[in-house]
C-alpha cells in the first residue's frame, strides 16, 4: 500500500497541499530537500531539513535522526521550492520501500494555499 492508497487516491504527480495536511494529520512527517539557505529563508512549519544526498545510505537515520519520540514508520512526505527535487526524492525513497510522496508545486502551493512559511533555522524537539 503507498501513501496515495493509505489517502484514498489512484495516481498523481504529488499531494495536493490539503492532500499533504491530511496526511500530517495522519502522522507523516514532512521533510524538506532544499540547501540550508533555502530552508532557513523561509519553510513549512515542522519540515525537517534533509540533504537528499544522505538519505541515500541510512535513510530513517537521516530524517529522524535520535528523536526519541519519532515515528520511524511514518509516511514521509518530501517538500521542494515547486515540487521537481521533491518528487525525486520521494520516488527514490519509495523504490527503497518507504512510504513517501512529494508535494506537488512544493513550498510555492503551500504559501498559495494560504499555510505559513516560516524563517528561519531548524528547531529540533527536546
Amino acid at each position: 500500500m503507498g501513501l496515495l492508497d493509505f489517502l484514498g487516491k489512484r495516481s498523481s504527480s504529488g499531494l495536493t497541499v490539503e492532500e499533504t495536511l491530511i496526511a500530517l494529520s495522519k502522522g507523516a512527517v514532512l521533510i524538506d530537500v532544499r540547501t540550508q539557505n533555502e530552508y532557513e529563508a523561509g519553510h513549512a512549519p515542522g519540515a525537517r531539513p534533509v540533504d537528499p544526498k544522505a538519505l541515500k545510505e541510512e535513510p530513517l537515520d537521516v530524517i529522524f535522526g535520535d528523536d526519541p519520540l519519532a515515528d520511524r514508520e511514518a509516511a514521509i512526505i518530501v517538500i521542494c521550492d515547486n515540487g521537481l527535487r521533491s518528487s525525486m526524492v520521494a520516488a527514490e525513497l519509495r523504490q527503497g520501500g518507504f512510504l513517501a510522496e512529494s508535494v506537488a508545486g512544493g513550498l510555492i502551493a503551500w504559501g498559495r494555499d494560504g499555510n505559513p512559511i516560516l524563517p528561519g533555522p531548524y528547531r529540533r524537539r527536546r
